[in-house]
């Protein structure tokens, strides 16, 4: 996966290791801290019942258990001397199932949906930034079809980094130290803001308690019930504190490509004093900001009010170009996952992973990966398009209606699918863990042994297996819960009835896609493999042989 401050892309086993202990404390924070913090404070807040005490324990636990995965995955790591992250680590310690489910969930979801959700974010960034300049709630066309002219601009923002940034790794490199310096301007700046909105007495007030449980409906929230149509889950706190802590995880999303720095550092011996330290500061700043947030209104969006009220102009003016920024931030991550992308195709090409690599793995250029570029293209458009057209036209609205017609439901999808993608990668992630502590039982596979592996396993296994099951089981859970709705109770709080049942029923439609397309495919290339060249055996030899493996 790729690094937030390379394209974490070339093995250089030759390189002399040169990076010191400070520099590989700010590599694990680079590739750690993004824009995500500021699109799930709220919804961690919500999930926590509106309690600031739940919601910042549930920032603990997820940190704790992310901290936890980065010192386990110390080990893990320490078998390959390459870049391939959680595809090496699933092919090295689990079943062939297990990694190619990897393999396809990366290849055909994982990195082409991030240029689903991201431009959405960045979309989304830009619609509050330019609306306060222009002294307006949002940005609009102020047209019946706003989703489709904002998903246009999407395709393009997405199109022009897959070719400039995948075609040449040189441009996307410098693109992205400007777009890293700039990210972290906007946590600084919030965190400041907001803690002097409440010192002045302006901000939001802080709730320890937990509140009725409450729903938004076109910005406001209102006391509710499951006959209104409310997540089950807005009814117990355990529940929420699981799914905050999956949401949380898109916040730290990337975290574990520093996992294998201990390759390039000068002293290997301290990589886990590194990988500590550098979660540890993340997790302070990520805390600083999503309190500050949390205590004025949930989110970065919701600050404005306040800083209008005291600031006028000034905080008018300021909300708006820290949204810039934050845009900018998100366009950076984008850049990222564009560089890295055709090259991960190409990668996969070379070892026969790719369905037709025989017919392309002579084609391929590391400097010019075309082929990638053109398979990314290829497959990442049409599924944006049906993602999207799902979101707008079929999907719930979890957002004030102020960003024009559909983008509220869009934004509300876009979150979903990033929570999906990201608990989806350290759930893999947490397989190739747990097959490294079946392999401590066997030793078939021989890794630098550490004191703590275990007890740090153990928990990002049960922490992060538990907030995953939950995360997939509630969408079938509110879908039975369906039978609760009361179409008057719901139309007395100015819901819509059929938006409720069709949204529950998407969710759980997408998640099949999305399982499908993770499980699904491998069962029908195996069935085709099997057919064609009598057993999967014989069909590992013949790709032995022609292939990089």
């Amino acid at each position: 996966m790729p690094n937030k401050e390379n394209d974490g892309l070339v093995d250089h086993p030759s390189r002399k290791k040169k990076i010191s202990f400070f520099s590989a404390i700010l590599v694990v924070m680079g590739s750690s801290i993004g824009a995500g913090i500021f699109f799930r404070s709220e919804q961690v807040l919500k999930n926590s019942q509106n309690s600031l005490i739940l919601a910042i324990f549930c920032w603990v636990i997820a940190a704790f258990s992310v901290i936890a995965m980065g010192l386990a995955l110390v080990e893990i790591s320490s078998v390959r001397n390459d870049n391939l992250s959680l595809l090496g680590w699933t092919k090295t310690f689990n079943k062939r199932k297990i990694f190619k489910a990897s393999k396809n969930f990366m290849l055909y979801l994982y990195l082409p949906l991030n240029l689903f959700y991201m431009p959405l974010y960045f979309i989304m960034s830009l619609q509050d930034g330019l609306g306060a300049l222009m002294n307006k709630e949002a940005a609009t066309f102020g047209t019946n079809v706003d989703w489709l002219l904002w998903t246009l601009i999407s395709i393009g923002v997405s199109l022009y980094f897959m070719i400039v940034s995948g075609l040449n790794s040189k441009i996307g490199n410098i693109q992205n130290k400007i777009f890293t310096y700039i990210k972290f301007i906007p946590l600084v700046i919030v965190s400041v803001v907001g803690i002097a909105l409440v010192g002045l007495n302006a901000g939001g007030s802080i709730n320890i308690g937990f509140e009725k449980p409450t729903i938004n409906i076109n910005g406001n929230l209102i006391n509710d019930s499951l006959e209104k149509g409310a997540s089950f889950s807005l009814f117990f706190p355990g529940i929420g504190m699981f799914l905050s802590i999956s949401a949380i995880f898109f916040t730290y999303d990337g975290f574990y490509v520093a996992a294998g720095i201990q390759s390039e550092m000068k002293e290997p011996k301290k990589t886990p004093m590194v990988i500590l330290f550098g979660l540890v500061i993340t997790t302070i700043i990520y805390l600083i900001v999503a309190v500050s947030m949390s205590i004025n209104g949930g989110s970065f969006s919701n600050m404005r009010t306040y800083m209008e009220s005291e600031w006028k102009d000034i905080g008018r003016i300021l909300f708006g170009l820290v949204n810039i920024m934050i845009a900018i931030g998100v366009i950076g991550i984008i850049n990222s996952y564009s560089i890295w992308m055709p090259r991960y195709a190409e990668n996969l090409i070379k070892e026969g992973e790719v369905p037709f690599s025989i017919k392309f793995k002579d084609k391929l250029n590391e400097d010019r990966p075309i082929v990638g570029v053109v398979f990314y293209v290829i497959w990442t458009i049409p599924l944006v398009i049906i993602f999207t057209l799902i979101g707008a036209l079929a999907y719930i609205n979890n957002y004030k209606d102020v960003y024009g017609s559909g983008m509220g439901k869009l934004y509300t999808f876009a979150d979903l699918i990033a929570t999906w993608m990201s608990m989806f990668t350290f759930l893999f992630i947490v397989t190739a863990i747990f097959g490294g502590i079946i392999n401590r039982k066997t030793n078939k596979i021989q890794t630098n042994k550490s004191s703590y592996f275990l007890f740090t396993a153990w928990i990002c296994v049960i922490v992060i297996g538990l907030s995953s099951l939950i995360t997939i089981l509630m969408p079938f859970i509110d879908l039975v819960m369906i039978a609760l709705l009361n179409k008057n109770e719901i139309k007395a709080v100015g819901r819509d009835y059929e938006e409720i049942v069709i949204g529950r029923i998407m969710l759980v439609v997408t998640l099949f896609i999305n399982a499908f397309l993770t499980f699904g495919i491998q069962f029908i290339e195996d069935k085709i493999i099997v057919k064609k060249y009598g057993s999967i055996a014989k069909y590992e030899e013949w790709q032995k042989e022609n292939f990089q493996i």
